[in-house]
């Protein structure tokens, strides 16, 4: 959670405000929308606040608006409206009560001590998530795993099928079909002649490592696999390389 501690209400010029407000901070007066309006930005924010769901704005130590978090952006500011990337402005839904955020911190003391700083951090209950090992620990929002616990979720995982290499072969052959591996030269000798033996692996079309004439033309036929060899045999190195790179390049 951001927590945003806010200074008395202040009269400006709107021409002045990175966004054309006429008033910031806080008054007993104001409304939730005019509170909202007069301190979601603009804000130096570090990169944490990306990954946080909520926002709680305080004065005087006590919580006073609550908001979800839609999107954090640049204050378009300077010559034409750029964005200056060195503040930034706080989108989201003002949260009433009967919200678990807003009936935890708002009207309550600041979750946080008191700072210089205008802009904290809160880890709220609200926005932990289990670690994915399923463990049952708890962990901020934007995190998958306690620290480590991604590697055991791996080894357990890994037991279940075998050895390493027992769910190397069982992944290559359940969730590694690599779909545009998906061609099968039969086999032949140098000259060109069929052997009559079952294909070994699967290839890319256009896989070049094949015997050839003098016009450049593969010796051997190509077909599309079946599905059973696609279940079944294992792709070309060689072509698992380039479709690999194929996709970091998309």
């Amino acid at each position: 959670m951001i927590v945003i501690n806010l200074g008395p209400e202040q009269r400006v010029d709107p021409a002045d405000d990175d966004l054309g407000r006429d008033r910031i901070g806080y008054s007993s007066t104001m409304s939730p929308i005019a509170l909202y309006d007069a301190g979601h930005g603009a804000w130096h924010l570090g990169e944490r606040a990306h990954k946080e769901r909520f926002a709680l704005m305080i004065f005087d130590g006590a919580g006073v608006l609550a908001v979800e978090i839609d999107r954090i952006e640049p204050v378009p500011t300077g010559t034409g409206g750029r964005a200056s990337g060195r503040r930034s402005v706080i989108h989201g839904e003002i949260l009433a009560a009967g919200h678990p955020v807003h009936d935890a911190h708002v009207g309550k003391p600041s979750p946080i001590p008191p700072q210089r700083n205008p802009i904290g951090y809160y880890d709220a209950a609200a926005e932990q998530v289990s670690c994915l090992c399923g463990c049952g620990e708890k962990i901020p929002a934007g995190k998958d795993f306690v620290q480590g616990h991604d590697q055991t979720a791996v080894r357990d995982r890994v037991s279940q099928i075998g050895t390493v290499r027992d769910f190397i072969e069982w992944f290559d052959r359940a969730h590694g079909a690599w779909p545009d591996i998906n061609v099968i030269h039969e086999p032949v000798t140098l000259d060109g002649t069929a052997t009559g033996a079952p294909a070994r692996m699967r290839h890319r079309l256009g896989c070049d490592h094949f015997p050839v004439d003098e016009s450049g033309r593969v010796l051997n036929t190509a077909r599309a696999a079946t599905r059973r060899e696609l279940e079944t045999l294992r792709p070309c190195k060689h072509c698992v390389s380039t479709s690999a790179k194929a996709a970091r390049e998309r």
